[in-house]
């Protein structure tokens, strides 16, 4: 289906969408059934977006073949072509006389003008200049053009007197004139009430019928203002016949705006379809009340669609969409809440506040509240366990960029993705392509000399985009995506991509959570331990010995764990035996060519290989010739010099303190030889210096834990 991008009236029958056509072919039948008609005045009623203007181009469809036939004259006014009352009235009778002149011949040309310019002038309407611009080219009128008028009167023709001529014209004549009067109610109230007198003045005419099109209650509302005591019996004295604009059946309306929206997004898929209708029946379609309102709003569509498609939730979107054009309110309220309808978000709400609080912060401005409550909690099941008592888990979300993700929600109301945010478009040059292990390898790298508003890389965000669509990479291809990310693991695991404050998590983990998300719930666990210890021996040292610790006490727990279930193991036991002696090896060949000071997170690496070992002897005499040396005393300076976060109870945030950690430094080295040697260091080393900043500051946590202990 094409889609229809505008919000114009149809011309033809098999245009109608909306079951208009019959009602218009009756009304048609009945026009020309009409013999020798006199003045009839029919309105046809209908609320702003109804489709009368569409009923008025089928209704001149259907009167075509009388039209051909010559029994038939259409006379087309729209009248919201024109300002001023002046220009209605000259307009209309340059219309209408445009029209009658061959019938009329002569006579016409006579009658019409001076009844026009009797009218003007009775009213005191005549102005010197009247703007109007229409179908019958009238231009700018000038006082000219009613002086043309006013000459054509000759004293003692009274309107009685040329309307009495003008009839019996039109009654010596067979064919009968069918004005139509479009769009009285985008007239302002004085020039409405313009149009209802002119019609009025001369509207008892043989052979004329008048269709007028307007909204009847807007009409009333405009006569009540101006003739309180007549109200609605003033349109009564006009019209002798109103018919209602029959209402589209609201279920062709819903289908036909779907079919729109399936074409638009080019085929809703079938994983999306349960939340797109139950988002469209919850939010979109309680909003569409008129043609109108769904053509206004598939075109609202077609604008903010393509600028966030693959980066939203079709179901989501176009709900918000819905508010976002017929609800205001309520999508101010939610844009400007975030942490509290977004999962992932920091709670900023009081529960004990109640659903009452939550209505005045989210509904304050709609009446049925209940309607929107429902409404909200499918677009933000969190706000259930407010509105309803029920918790839900908030699974899922991110991977499909619901609007309820606190990663995703300003994509909704940005008509752009974040730019912190890495596409979807951007995900798939992996996700299409896992297999290539120098791509992934290249794309996390190259991520880190991206930085982030909040001063992290790119590379958290292609590590969380993975993880949330770790299910669309084939087990097949699993073994070399996870190369590709293990040869790089080491060096996108960087100081600003660590979280900060209360969170928790680097990219070694972020990875750890990656390679779970794709392998845990696909694979057995001969299955994965034969994927990632394949892997493995393409892994940078740090990694290597993270993953390895991680698989190694699945089945080896500390004293106060248990050993993991066979469902949550990542290796064998057997493969981790060989995934230990890998990490040993590599770490000896590392310590052995002096490269091993490189390696980031050097000391978990050191702490792990004492782990790993029967003793600690290896690395304590390695510890011994490395603390003598300036270069190693700077780095493990640094290792040893961690964050520590603490917030006072009067204060809304957390500072940042640094912490020594040392606690088990005595396990694989001489520490107060260690300590001894950095305060000789720092005495001989330029103050200035980056590394005099670096040891100052772990000899002053040192310190500090010495007085304070490890708070």
């Amino acid at each position: 289906m094409e889609v229809d991008y505008g919000d114009l009236p149809i011309n033809k029958p098999e245009q109608d969408m909306f079951g208009i056509d019959g009602f218009v072919q009756s009304l048609a039948r009945s026009v020309m059934n009409m013999r020798s008609p006199h003045g009839v005045v029919i309105a046809l009623n209908g609320p702003w977006g109804s489709g009368k203007s569409s009923a008025i181009n089928l209704l001149k469809h259907h009167l075509s073949d009388a039209t051909t036939a010559d029994e038939i004259e259409v006379v087309d006014f729209n009248p919201w072509w024109f300002r001023g009352e002046e220009a209605l009235v000259l307009a209309f009778f340059r219309e209408l006389y445009s029209v009658t002149k061959q019938s009329l011949g002569d006579k016409a040309k006579k009658l019409l003008p001076k009844i026009g310019a009797r009218l003007l002038t009775a009213g005191g309407a005549v102005a010197p200049v009247a703007d109007a611009a229409g179908a019958s080219g009238a231009g700018a009128i000038a006082s000219g053009v009613m002086g043309w008028l006013s000459d054509m009167i000759e004293d003692g023709e009274s309107v009685e007197k040329l309307h009495r001529e003008l009839s019996e014209a039109l009654a010596a004549q067979s064919k009968r004139f069918v004005v139509l009067i479009d769009d009285i109610d985008r007239l302002a109230p004085e020039e409405a009430l313009a149009m209802f007198r002119l019609v009025k003045s001369v509207g008892r005419l043989p052979n004329v019928i008048y269709i007028l099109s307007f909204d009847r209650e807007l009409a009333e509302r405009v006569v009540t203002e101006r003739f309180p005591s007549e109200g609605p019996h003033y349109l009564e004295k006009i019209v002798q016949a109103a018919f209602e604009l029959p209402a589209p059946i609201e279920q062709d309306v819903h289908r036909i705006l779907i079919a729109n929206i399936d074409a638009l997004v080019g085929g809703i898929g079938e994983d999306e379809l349960l939340n797109v209708m139950n988002m469209f029946h919850a939010a979109v379609a309680p909003e569409i009340k008129t043609p109108r309102d769904a053509a206004r709003y598939i075109n609202a569509l077609t604008i903010t669609w393509p600028a966030v498609e693959n980066e939203v939730e079709l179901g989501d979107f176009i709900a918000i969409e819905a508010f976002r054009l017929f609800q205001p309110s309520i999508y101010r309220a939610i844009r400007d809440n975030q942490a509290l309808v977004c999962e992932g978000g920091r709670e900023r709400y009081d529960r004990d506040k109640g659903g009452e609080h939550l209505d005045a912060v989210l509904l304050s401005k709609v009446a049925d509240k209940q309607r929107y409550r429902d409404a909200l909690v499918r677009l933000f099941p969190k706000l259930d366990a407010i509105w309803g008592s029920t918790i839900h888990s908030g699974s899922g979300f991110e991977k499909c960029r619901r609007i309820a993700s606190a990663r995703h929600f300003q994509t909704y109301f940005r008509m752009s993705i974040d730019p912190d945010t890495v596409s979807r478009k951007d995900l798939n040059r992996i996700l299409d392509n896992p297999a290539d292990v120098a791509l992934v390898s290249a794309i996390l790298k190259d991520a880190l000399k991206e930085v982030r508003r909040d001063g992290s890389t790119r590379t958290v965000g292609w590590l969380e985009g993975l993880n949330a669509h770790a299910e669309e990479i084939p087990l097949e291809t699993a073994e070399p995506f996870l190369r590709g990310v293990f040869a790089v693991a080491d060096d996108i695991n960087v100081d600003s991509d660590r979280a900060r404050g209360w969170s928790i998590g680097n990219n070694a983990l972020r990875i750890h959570w990656l390679l779970r998300s794709l392998l845990l719930k696909r694979t057995t666990l001969e299955e994965r331990s034969a994927i990632l210890l394949s892997a493995a021996h393409a892994a940078q040292l740090a990694w290597l010995g993270s993953f390895t610790a991680s698989a190694w006490e699945d089945h080896h727990p500390r004293e106060d764990k248990s050993r993991e279930p066979e469902e949550k193991c990542l290796l064998t036991e057997a493969d981790a035996v060989v995934a230990r002696e890998l990490f040993i090896t590599r770490i000896r060949a590392r310590a052995a060519d002096g490269s091993l000071i490189d390696v980031p997170d050097l000391m978990r690496t050191l702490y792990l290989w004492m782990h790993f070992l029967d003793d600690n002897a290896e690395i304590r005499e390695c510890m011994d010739l490395w603390i003598e040396e300036d270069e190693w005393l700077v780095k493990l300076a640094e290792e040893l010099t961690t964050e520590s976060w603490g917030q006072s109870s009067g204060d809304l945030v957390a500072i940042r303190s640094d912490k020594a950690s040392v606690g088990s430094l005595d396990e694989i080295m001489d520490s107060a030889r260690f300590r001894s040697n950095l305060t000789a260091l720092l005495n001989r080393i330029d103050a200035g210096s980056d590394e005099h900043q670096k040891v100052d500051r772990f000899l002053k946590a040192w310190a500090y834990r010495d007085v304070h202990g490890d708070w």
